[in-house]
């Protein structure tokens, strides 16, 4: 062992910096060690500036940024730890663009406007019998979203938060909070997640002693492997169920919910049913071309959102001599709730949602890639014209 981590740290050592996977190189081979012990340490930069060039609420620039410190331990005997900080600093185009999709979901965590930093995942998992893993802690719902030519946080393909996961759970599933349950799977074959979670979000305080104070909120999901003609696809079904109580206009990390503040009936309970999707359609070598879609319904009283869908298209290595680089085109309408155009009719007059959404992730180095970001989106707001977003991202590997 002592001898293939020295031929590793003389190979990186070969590699000038530009090679090197990630900018603070190997650590004259001590990340390779910390590696053999189960200790994984990774830090990203990723800065942000994004424009509305037409439309919207205002239009304008803006310049910010996030920094995430991840930490793994594990697996020892089955068990691991994972750790992810967060720390936001800077502005975004999230309020002035009038939408009511986050042009740039990610940068609404750990918590939006200013500067923050939060600890927004420590979650502990336990391996049985190759089949079971345990899960209690506090989770990342970003983190643990898992989707094929989009997701991945709004940090390296897409930035709508309407595109990067499902928002028909904006409603009931907080970004970071607490929670305990299991999954049960298939190496390779189908998996069962069940987790009983805290409906508050807690980005950036312990509140420990609030835990349930408000409720508890239930979720399942189902997912479910496919390989049409050997190419690799996923079908995930999932419902969710809270028992905490909200009104139609109450705040949500995930959207730009208009009319807050107004009075709202408060509603007792609130449900969702999704389906995902992404497959493969054709792949040579390192190049790649898939298809994703989302889809949900909610029960459209304490859910602004009555339902929605996002079909997209992405893929990887298409452009000559650039293997690395990652492309997509997404297209996505939300169904606001009649409730939310009732209560709205006067003050706010609200419409369905629709938008498009293009990016292109240009591999710089492996420890750097520029994206470049275009959004054009019809906001809820009837009196908003439609919104031109235009914006880059560096991401930065340490």
């Amino acid at each position: 062992m002592a001898m293939m981590i020295a031929a590793q740290t003389n190979h990186a050592e070969e590699l000038s910096v530009l090679e090197w996977p990630k900018l603070t190189g190997n650590w004259w081979g001590a990340r390779d060690t910390l590696a053999e012990h189960g200790v994984d340490l990774d830090v990203n930069l990723t800065q942000f500036y994004q424009g509305v060039t037409d439309g919207g609420k205002s239009r304008g620039f803006a310049y910010g940024g996030k920094l995430d410190y991840y930490l793994n331990l594990g697996p020892w005997s089955g068990f691991s730890l994972t750790t992810h900080v967060e720390t936001r600093y800077g502005e975004d185009v999230n309020d002035i663009s009038g939408t009511f999709s986050l042009p740039n979901f990610n940068m609404a965590f750990p918590n939006a406007g200013g500067a923050d930093t939060g600890v927004t995942a420590l979650k502990a998992t336990q391996l049985l019998f190759d089949h079971l893993l345990l899960i209690a802690g506090k989770i990342n719902t970003l983190d643990d979203f898992r989707l094929n030519y989009t997701g991945q946080n709004g940090l390296q393909r897409f930035m709508n938060s309407a595109v990067v996961a499902n928002i028909i759970n904006g409603r009931t599933v907080p970004y970071s909070t607490y929670g305990a349950g299991f999954a049960v799977f298939e190496k390779g074959g189908p998996e069962f997640t069940f987790l009983v979670r805290d409906p508050d979000n807690h980005p950036t305080t312990a509140d420990l002693n609030r835990l349930f104070a408000n409720g508890a909120l239930l979720t399942g999901s189902l997912r479910l492997p496919v390989a049409p003609f050997g190419l690799r696809g996923e079908q995930v079904f999932g419902a969710n169920w809270s028992s905490r109580e909200y009104t139609s206009l109450d705040a949500s990390e995930w959207e730009n919910i208009p009319g807050q503040g107004l009075p709202a009936p408060q509603e007792s309970g609130s449900w969702a049913l999704w389906w995902n999707f992404d497959q493969t359609v054709w792949t040579r070598a390192d190049k790649s071309l898939g298809v994703f879609a989302m889809s949900g319904i909610a029960d459209g009283n304490s859910n602004p959102v009555r339902w929605n869908t996002t079909v997209g298209l992405g893929g990887a290595g298409l452009v000559p001599s650039r293997p690395r680089d990652t492309m997509g085109v997404a297209f996505f309408h939300l169904g606001l709730s009649s409730e939310v155009k009732r209560l709205l009719s006067s003050a706010l007059p609200q419409r369905d949602e629709q938008g498009v959404e293009l990016y292109y992730n240009a591999e710089i180095t492996g420890w750097c890639h520029l994206s470049a970001d275009v959004q054009v989106v019809k906001p809820s707001t009837e009196q908003y014209d439609t919104a031109v977003i235009v914006g880059a991202r560096l991401k930065l590997v340490f």
